[in-house]
């Protein structure tokens, strides 16, 4: 049995890495070519005005298992366009939350903003800590991660440099550098592991349907706390069943029901 394996491996292990190579290279490509496809195809319905056939071709993408701030946006504009606020800000949220500071992301979402009826005013925060979450919002936590490790390969390529140089001047500027990059290190490890952390705590919803009555417990026949209206932004605290708690940007609480909501 050995010996009859080790000859037929070399010649099938071979037909088997390339087919398997053939096939790799088949779906990466086809996948490549659906994705500009349905893209195209998307801007294409989009610019004849045709928003549902575009948010079709749209969906097809997501459906791949991509994510992407470019669909994100044109399905956003596409749910304005059709005058669903309350998808067209799920969307442009999706998008900005990959693209934080994407300027037209910003400025269709605001646009869109100006339709909701909900004015709720967030609570006011101390300056230092809208400063650090200005920071910690420049990038989303992908690119904060791709950051992190630059610093950190740079930072093992400068100790590495260290420690095989012999002259005392080199020497002493690659000291330098690496309390640089060390300080640089800390910080960035800091600002991804909070990013990570809000990502794991903090989820964030938008109000789908027109009109929604929040309880004071998950119960529909519990005391009524307030109403809130399609496109609010509020963040999820708590879910019991089809139920969740949600916190507005003003502090207040209550429950709906999760079927009201679309997650960002």
């Amino acid at each position: 049995m050995v010996n009859t394996v080790k000859k037929i491996c070399p010649f099938r292990l071979r037909l088997v890495c390339g087919f398997f190579l053939i096939s790799v290279f088949v779906h990466l490509g086809w996948g490549q070519t659906g994705l500009r496809y349905y893209f195209q195809k998307g801007n294409e319905a989009y610019r004849q005005e045709n928003y549902e056939e575009a948010l079709k071709w749209y969906q097809k993408i997501l459906d791949m298992g991509l994510e992407s701030a470019a669909v994100y946006y044109n399905m956003g504009n596409c749910y304005y366009k059709l005058n669903k606020i309350g998808q067209a800000i799920l969307y442009l949220e999706k998008a900005r939350k990959l693209a934080p500071r994407d300027a037209d992301i910003r400025f269709n979402l605001d646009l869109a903003r100006l339709k909701t009826i909900d004015r709720v005013e967030p609570i006011p925060q101390l300056f230092f800590i809208t400063w650090w979450n200005r920071i910690r919002h420049f990038w989303n936590l992908r690119q904060w991660t791709t950051v992190f490790l630059i610093w950190w390969v740079a930072f093992f390529i400068l100790l590495i440099a260290y420690q095989f140089t012999a002259g005392r001047r080199i020497a002493r500027f690659i000291r330098g550098g690496l309390w640089a990059v060390g300080v640089g290190l800390v910080l960035c490890a800091i600002l991804w592991w909070s990013n990570v952390q809000e990502s794991r705590s903090v989820h964030e919803a938008v109000v789908l349907l027109p009109s929604v009555t929040a309880y004071s417990a998950p119960d529909a026949s519990s005391v009524e706390v307030f109403v809130i209206h399609e496109g609010l932004k509020v963040r999820v605290d708590e879910q019991r069943g089809e139920w969740v708690k949600i916190i507005l940007p003003d502090g207040k609480q209550g429950w709906i029901q999760n079927k009201s909501l679309g997650y960002i």
